[in-house]
């Protein structure tokens, strides 16, 4: 369970953005890597959305309000993410654009209120009085909340909730690791965020064969240590070897575990890595990392 106070916590490195018009079903279908049909009020969408090389210029978080459907993704990748979302929306009648009306901050443990989390019991996205619950079940129940309301600014720091969208293995993509990755090399088959039946959206050739033809090689890992420096965000994680360190990997996001050295790291490795492996950030003799 996280250590977080029964404060909310802010998800200011995270926005919402909302795609509206008659169209706008049939055209986030032509897309994103999920299937828009399984969504509805009371159902997410998790997914990717991908060049037509299928490597990922985001992942999202999907949901709907009325007849309006709504996405959650990393603030950094926002304006080149919908950039590419218009270059298609010119052929069909839809709007994208970031939401101004509403906020959104995180809640865990006892900060979600008992009478949402029993409405939450059996779906994981409920709307009332016009601010809507999002349940999310890893690392541990936590749910994110959409409010018109103004936010206190008494809250946890947003690195607390990326160290639980870490913990649950969620990828995190920012604006340096736009339009490099496969949804595998992030494990999104393994988080149902992939239809392999849906029919055609963008990149869906390369990552169908990626899928059933064995042409990703790499998956996504946490890694966990010390280290007096936190790697950014692309930075290059080395494995030990017996003749020295040799470059293996691509950092996407990282944290501090506690106050003194303690950090978790979320990379991409080469698939069939030993998992006795010890790891080191860049360059660095003081950090030391493991699965």
């Amino acid at each position: 369970m996280s250590n977080i106070s029964s404060k909310p916590t802010s998800l200011a490195d995270w926005q919402l953005l909302k795609v509206t018009g008659e169209d706008n079903r049939a055209f986030l279908q032509g897309q994103i890597t999920n299937d828009i049909n399984r969504l509805t009020e009371y159902s997410t969408l998790y997914a990717a959305h991908c060049d037509n090389k299928g490597r990922m210029w985001s992942t999202l978080l999907l949901f709907q309000r009325g007849n309006d459907i709504y996405y959650i993704e990393r603030k950094s990748v926002v304006k080149k993410q919908v950039a590419e979302l218009a270059k298609y929306a010119v052929f069909s009648k839809v709007s994208i654009e970031p939401v101004q009306d509403l906020n959104m901050i995180g809640l865990v443990g006892d900060a979600i209120p008992t009478e949402i989390k029993a409405k939450l019991n059996d779906r994981n996205c409920l709307t009332e009085n016009n601010i809507t619950y999002i349940k999310l079940s890893l690392p541990e129940i936590r749910v994110i909340m959409i409010t018109p309301k103004t936010i206190s600014n008494d809250l946890n720091p947003c690195s607390e909730w990326l160290k639980l969208d870490l913990l649950a293995g969620y990828p995190v993509i920012d604006d340096s690791n736009m339009a490099i990755l496969l949804p595998q090399a992030c494990n999104l088959q393994s988080y149902d965020a992939i239809s392999f039946d849906k029919g055609c959206y963008c990149g869906q050739e390369m990552v169908a064969r990626a899928q059933f033809r064995g042409a990703n090689t790499r998956g996504m890992y946490l890694i966990k240590g010390t280290s007096d420096v936190l790697p950014k965000v692309g930075d290059t994680i080395e494995y030990k070897l017996a003749s020295g360190w040799r470059e293996g990997g691509l950092v996407l996001a990282t944290t501090k575990l506690d106050d003194k050295d303690g950090i978790c790291v979320q990379v991409v490795l080469s698939n069939g890595i030993d998992l006795n492996t010890v790891f080191r950030i860049y360059g660095n003799d003081n950090s030391r990392l493991m699965f």
